[in-house]
């Protein structure tokens, strides 16, 4: 039980590092807001393009594929329902965050399936990945 629980928490924490990671990186490509400090976040997305938010939607369907990805590697059985759990905790965080940061409504829209969907698609990698394995070694 406290394997499965530590797995969630690495897979979250992951998923977490990366976003921030992403953002301070995509921060740096964009004048209009390189300059700004990521303790400062919410005029990060007040001031950013359209074209960040395009490239953060696709940071963070990586990363949470990447902490779906974790997640089931630490996990002994249900690896997509871990996964799965994973991508509902950064749902909750993503609709936290919705209500503290002055967003576009187009990535308020796209970003709530991302989370689901692609922890799943870790989860189901990394099951069928083990599959294959035990069919090769048979």
């Amino acid at each position: 039980m406290f394997r499965n629980i530590f797995s969630v928490i690495i897979g979250i924490g992951v998923s977490i590092t990366e976003i921030l990671s992403a953002i301070e990186l995509i921060k740096k490509w964009f004048v209009k807001i390189q300059f700004i400090p990521l303790k400062n976040l919410q005029d990060i997305f007040i001031y950013a393009p359209t074209e960040f938010f395009i490239i953060l939607t696709f940071f963070y369907a990586i990363s949470s594929f990447i902490g779906g990805i974790t997640t089931a590697l630490f996990v002994k059985i249900a690896k997509k329902a871990y996964a799965v759990l994973n991508g509902f905790i950064l749902f909750i965080i993503a609709f936290i965050h919705i209500f503290l940061y002055t967003l576009p409504l187009w990535f308020k829209i796209i970003i709530f399936p991302i989370f689901f969907s692609f922890s799943y698609l870790g989860g189901e990698f990394i099951e069928n990945f083990y599959k294959k394995k035990d069919f090769i070694n048979k």
